[in-house]
């Protein structure tokens, strides 16, 4: 998962960004919010982590400049500062989560996954989509019910998909999850690891997107059948909400 870090980089390479490198997440990093906002850093991230490297500037500022900018993704901010005022003021800014330094990379990549997951629509460690389902916790993930026998490297696969669902994943962002430490992997390679998942989930689950990635959609028949569901939901509704409005004897 592609992660933007916005840090003042005074203190050269980014240990923070290493070691969630090894969670699955494969950080973009720069200086500035206006470095970001120029150079057009947020694309392609799922999440942004603002990350103050010292206790005499405030985060909130920063991240009403994103807000601002139109920037919809979640945002998580590691402070310095151990001043309860200062979380709240990043919060009410626009900030999904705070976290006081020192925190444990774990917990960073713990809370990150949990943020996007509700951005997904999804605050369970669970997620629906059409006939799939997947067990975020148990790495387990169904089709139409049945277990699919995948590897780790298949799971984060499609966990990525499923996290974005409807959105084209870039084969660069393919690399950064599964290869986070070789981000030069042959195209081939990516091809590869997406005919297995496609054998196992179902071709025609999967549409490509030529010279970008790839796209999980929802088949006909699913969606078919998921709104028929909300018709007779809403009808249920209409029908009792008439009963309650019959006039009395």
């Amino acid at each position: 998962m592609q992660l933007l870090l916005i840090d003042d980089g005074s203190r050269g390479p980014s240990l923070l960004a290493q070691r969630l490198a090894s969670a699955g997440f494969r950080a973009r990093r720069v200086t500035s919010v206006a470095h970001s906002l120029v150079n057009g850093a947020m694309e392609g991230a799922a999440v942004v982590v603002i990350d103050q490297q010292t206790d005499s500037s405030p985060s909130a500022p920063a991240i009403e400049q994103l807000r601002t900018a139109g920037m919809r993704q979640p945002v998580i901010v590691l402070t310095a500062r151990d001043d309860w005022r200062e979380r709240v003021s990043c919060i009410e800014a626009g900030a999904d989560d705070v976290l006081v330094k020192p925190v444990h990379s774990e917990e960073v990549a713990a809370r990150l996954r949990a943020i996007v997951r509700r951005a997904a629509g999804s605050g369970s460690d669970r997620i629906v989509f059409g006939s799939l389902e997947l067990d975020l916790k148990g790495r387990c993930a169904w089709s139409n019910g049945t277990c699919l026998d995948l590897t780790r490297s298949e799971f984060w696969l499609l966990r990525m998909f499923l996290l974005a669902p409807e959105r084209t994943v870039t084969k660069q962002e393919i690399a950064s999850v599964l290869w986070p430490e070789n981000p030069e992997i042959s195209w081939n390679a990516i091809e590869v690891q997406m005919a297995r998942l496609r054998r196992k989930v179902g071709p025609e689950q999967f549409k490509t997107v030529r010279g970008l990635g790839y796209r999980i959609i929802e088949l006909p028949a699913t969606a078919q059948a998921r709104s028929e569901r909300e018709d007779c939901a809403k009808g249920c509704v209409t029908d009792h909400a008439e009963v309650l409005t019959q006039p009395s004897a």
